[in-house]
């Protein structure tokens, strides 16, 4: 089912042909456990289509010429914390050579405004970017997004060590 659609990418539900592809990413369509065991994805999926009120992913699809309808990463939200009236999104492109070309700045612009209009009780959308992902940062300003500061030793890269991590937020108003 398609949730939105820009000039370069597209939205929709995950379907059972990306299990393959979002399967080799750790945390892409759940934030509470990996799904990096395809039979594991397949039992979540056949559960819930990975599609909750309270959580949920969905796949980004090229709409560029030659390139229609590829999977080229996802975004997932996930409730920001049980005091938070808000939702936290993730997100990735599989491939390095996709970055850089505007698809995920597309999708996140898409997917926070179908999120802020979907969810009414949402008044924030938040991004944890850890503070060496120069990149991820520039984009969520790009959006929309706004600094509020660091999280110290909240990054997920490295269990033994965790990085530092900036939050932005988007609010409806």
């Amino acid at each position: 089912m398609m949730l939105a659609e820009g000039n370069k990418v597209r939205l929709r539900t995950i379907g059972v042909r990306d299990l393959k592809a979002a399967v080799a990413h750790k945390y892409t369509l759940s934030i509470v456990e990996p799904l990096t065991d395809p039979v594991r994805a397949r039992e979540v999926y056949d559960q819930t289509g990975f599609w909750t009120k309270d959580a949920g992913a969905c796949a980004i699809e090229s709409l560029v010429e030659g390139d229609d309808g590829r999977l080229i990463g996802t975004l997932q939200f996930y409730r920001a914390g049980p005091g938070i009236h808000g939702l936290e999104i993730g997100y990735i492109l599989h491939d390095e050579e996709d970055r850089g070309k505007g698809y995920a700045s597309e999708a996140l612009r898409l997917f926070s405004d179908l999120l802020f209009e979907q969810q009414a009780w949402c008044h924030r959308l938040q991004l944890i970017i850890e503070t060496w992902n120069y990149a991820s940062a520039r984009l969520a300003e790009n959006c929309g997004y706004a600094s509020e500061g660091t999280l110290r030793k909240a990054g997920y890269s490295s269990p033994d060590e965790p990085s530092d991590c900036f939050v932005y937020s988007r609010v409806r108003d």
